[in-house]
């Protein structure tokens, strides 16, 4: 059996070499870890989302048993229903604000509007006046962001910034038709948007969230992919998601396609749990075998027989001691 590392110190390492360094500094990386028993995966998945959060990531958890990895846009959903839009929003509104020499908002109930304007003892005209403009020109036409994204984003910050029970629809209406709990094209028409959010554009929409987390000022996200559920090779009937053979290899496939494009995301951390069945070599199992495109990607082919190699792309992770 290959080395093992203990959860703790692998995590320790990442902190150091990629989650307080090179993702902090907007580049992003893809690992693979392999816990051998369910303490570890535990303790992975606690270690990771407690640094992170100190560091100032938003931590999000996709579990294979409740969310179709398989589809990419399902994925999606999954993160945007753990991401803080309406704080998001809040940032960039304070962001720009300061870029137009404003005091940021204080604390409390009332709208941002009112509130930046008492802040800066002027009338809340004057703020619109000032924000609207520059809102437009840094979120409407701005290309990092793909379009459908950008108007869906410059809508909630505009809603944010006036409050009140139409800002508060808009917004609802907006994270309902990104998180995937209403699809209907109709509702979100009003707001200049004729699209929606599918296998075809959900990676834009997901590299575009991850530019936008980085603008409204986060250090970036710490997302983990639990895959142990694609090693159930019968269905349980237990009421959660079960994955035949061609389930797995698409899912096999939305992980390539997240390696080959790891360039285009920016301040990621993606973690993919998977559990010991991953490792099955067998061309007739469930593990990376049956799908060589992803296996010669992240199977280390040349490894020490005592020693681990934290810098893999596949890691094997046990809270027992390292086998000699």
């Amino acid at each position: 059996m290959p080395p093992v590392m203990k959860p703790e110190a692998w995590v320790s390492f990442i902190t150091r070499e990629y989650l307080n360094g090179f993702v902090k500094n907007g580049g992003s990386a893809i690992k693979f870890a392999a816990p051998l028993d369910d303490q570890a995966r535990s303790r992975l998945s606690n270690e990771l989302s407690s640094v992170a959060t100190d560091l100032g990531y938003i931590v999000v958890d996709v579990n294979a048993a409740n969310t179709r990895v398989h589809m990419i846009d399902q994925i999606f959903f999954r993160i945007a229903e753990q991401v803080p839009w309406k704080s998001l929003s809040e940032r960039v509104i304070a962001r720009l604000a300061e870029e137009k020499h404003l005091r940021p908002p204080s604390e409390g109930d009332a709208p941002l509007l009112q509130r930046i304007a008492e802040g800066n003892r002027i009338e809340p005209g004057s703020v619109m006046m000032e924000l609207r403009p520059h809102i437009e020109a840094k979120v409407t036409r701005e290309r990092w962001l793909s379009k459908d994204f950008r108007i869906a984003m410059t809508q909630i910050c505009l809603a944010q910034l006036t409050g009140g029970p139409d800002g508060e629809t808009t917004v609802q209406v907006l994270t309902d038709w990104l998180s995937g709990r209403n699809t209907a094209k109709g509702a979100v028409k009003p707001y200049q948007i004729f699209s929606s959010i599918d296998k075809t554009n959900a990676r834009h929409f997901i590299e575009s969230l991850l530019r936008w987390i980085r603008f409204a000022g986060y250090t970036g996200i710490l997302v983990v992919l639990n895959m142990a559920r694609l090693a159930m090779a019968k269905n349980s009937g237990d009421g959660l998601i079960y994955y035949r053979r061609p389930a797995v290899l698409d899912t096999y496939e939305v992980l390539r396609q997240f390696i080959d494009e790891t360039d285009r995301l920016t301040g990621c951390f993606m973690v993919i749990s998977t559990d010991g069945t991953f490792l099955d070599d067998d061309p007739l199992g469930r593990g990376m075998g049956i799908y060589p495109a992803l296996k010669f990607r992240v199977f280390d082919e040349i490894r020490d027989r005592k020693l681990v190699n934290p810098m893999a792309s596949l890691i094997r992770l046990s809270t027992t001691e390292v086998p000699q």
